[in-house]
């Protein structure tokens, strides 16, 4: 099983917010940024049984822009990735498309938006924007397993998410139920003052973002 933890790429530089250079993305590195990256290499890998270097997503990512958010945007990114790999994809934010998907042994990437202070909730895998491998489901089509990039000790042990979720080694064990309640998107507007707010509102001010996809459903061209 291909894990890879971005936390260990902080000397690889990965430059984004490439449309709003004065937000000062230029710093940005793969432990700071690249869970997109991470998490995209991982199920490409895990599924296709094919390499997919993290230094080749980089350099993908960057050669189509997709490295113009704060991280990595999938809507960009990912249909290249599914042509290389001759893989069909899917987009949607629709937690149901993704559990039917994972039904038939396939695997996907999950946006989940972190903390929302507005409802005293508590972001499960993540405190803010950040991507997770899902690679496989429980019989039940309930439970499900998951590659985080940013996994560490004890993240899983803060309140709001050591009842969520099970850590056995990179895997971790969790719900459909509890991903899409974490994938849920947030309003722009309740986002605190910031960069990311402000990639948000010059996303939404050139109408790149209407559906905000929370899901990337990879699997076998039929």
């Amino acid at each position: 099983m291909t894990y890879i933890n971005q936390c260990n790429y902080p000397h690889v530089s990965y430059p984004t917010l490439t449309d709003l250079p004065e937000l000062g993305g230029e710093n940005s590195t793969v432990k700071s940024a690249g869970c997109g990256l991470c998490a995209t290499c991982m199920v490409v890998e895990n599924m296709t049984g094919q390499s997919f270097p993290l230094i080749d997503c980089l350099e993908l990512s960057i050669a189509v822009n997709a490295n113009h958010s704060p991280g990595t945007d999938l809507d960009v990114l990912a249909p290249y990735v599914a042509e290389r790999f001759q893989l069909d994809l899917t987009m949607t934010a629709d937690p149901e498309l993704l559990r039917e998907h994972l039904k038939k042994g396939y695997m996907a990437v999950a946006c989940v938006a972190g903390d929302r202070p507005e409802e005293d909730y508590v972001g499960v895998f993540s405190h803010g924007g950040h991507y997770v491998a899902v690679i496989g489901i429980d019989e039940d089509g309930e439970g499900i397993r998951i590659l985080d990039p940013s996994q560490v000790p004890g993240k899983y042990e803060i309140e709001g998410r050591r009842e969520k979720v099970i850590v056995n080694g990179n895997i971790l064990h969790s719900t459909m139920k509890v991903l899409a309640e974490d994938c849920r998107r947030r309003e722009t507007k309740n986002y605190a003052d910031g960069d990311f707010k402000k990639w948000l509102e010059f996303a939404e001010s050139k109408g790149e973002k209407k559906d905000w996809n929370r899901y990337f459903l990879f699997s076998p061209k039929a």
